[in-house]
């Protein structure tokens, strides 16, 4: 701090440093008891995010179901009987490997500053490696100097850039009229995954994965665009009551027909929100990104996706 004083009536300016004492950590992995607790401190932590989220209790037990959060691997910091900090982890599969996937860290902002995402990895990792996991996958906005800083300390390396875009309903650009090709939009209940994969220019995040739609309690609603020889040629995976959009592609040799903006029209029509995104698109799909774009779509942030081989 900065200390002014006067000497023969001369301003005199003085630096006193003071010395903060680091809070007595203990860390601890959860149970499902502390998991009202842990909801309670991510409000907290995130409440004043680059970009605030607040998720009810529902929705903080939809997010832990949808993208395999595991209490007994989430790790907590506590400073006395006060949650400091913590790691949501999911584990599944990532490239056909046992993953640890961060779903949030989260710290209270006086706990900020201590380093405390490395000494909760550093707690953490010792029961991955015991437990068989290979390798652990996150995302973080790009712009998060702080947390960049910390992931690149543990040990994490860029995998890929990802982008999320919004539109409010009444702003996109969905033109009336049939596809150029004739093609039947349909509800389905079983989706074909194996068919689905074709169509991609990019994999899904963790959380829009199969699996992860597969796992998740939240209504979803799934859409085939079926061509006059039944032949799936493009579809797309929405939750309705969020509006987010998990999965969308077309054929690649079907595109540039309509059948994207049939889907995306029908999709609208059945989400419950005023506005849909599109979350962790993979920065190389180009081709999606700039038809979204041209539909009215809004690029909201960027993040990257960074990964943590530990065997």
């Amino acid at each position: 701090m900065l200390f002014n004083f006067s000497v023969d009536g001369r301003k005199q300016t003085k630096h006193i440093y003071a010395t903060v004492e680091m809070p007595d950590f203990r860390f601890t992995f959860l149970t499902e008891k502390e998991l009202p607790e842990l909801h309670d401190t991510f409000l907290q932590a995130f409440a004043d995010y680059l970009v605030p989220i607040q998720l009810s209790s529902d929705q903080f037990k939809a997010k832990i179901k949808r993208e395999g959060i595991t209490p007994s691997f989430c790790v907590a910091a506590y400073a006395g009987t006060e949650m400091a900090g913590f790691i949501l982890t999911g584990l599944g599969e990532w490239h056909g490997k046992p993953t640890a996937y961060n779903a949030g860290t989260g710290v209270l902002p006086q706990y900020r500053g201590y380093n405390l995402a490395q000494q909760l990895y550093a707690f953490l990792l010792p029961k991955l490696r015991e437990s068989g996991v290979e390798q652990c996958l996150l995302e973080v906005i790009q712009e998060n100097a702080p947390a960049l800083r910390a992931y690149k300390a543990v040990g994490f390396n860029k995998t890929r850039s990802l982008d999320l875009l919004r539109a409010q309903k009444a702003e996109l650009l969905l033109k009336e009229g049939e596809p150029d090709t004739a093609v039947a939009i349909d509800a389905v209940s079983k989706p074909d995954w194996r068919t689905y994969v074709h169509f991609w220019d990019a994999e899904p995040s963790w959380q829009n994965t199969a699996e992860a739609i597969k796992r998740s309690p939240d209504e979803k609603v799934m859409l085939e665009a079926r061509n006059e020889e039944q032949e799936v040629v493009g579809y797309i995976i929405l939750f309705p009551n969020a509006g987010s959009v998990a999965q969308f592609a077309v054929d690649k040799r079907s595109r540039g027909k309509g059948i994207g903006t049939a889907l995306l029209r029908e999709a609208v029509e059945l989400t419950k929100v005023t506005s849909l995104m599109f979350v962790n698109i993979d920065s190389t799909s180009t081709s999606l990104l700039s038809y979204l774009e041209r539909r009215h779509f809004r690029h909201v942030l960027s993040q990257y996706e960074m990964l943590l081989p530990i065997v």
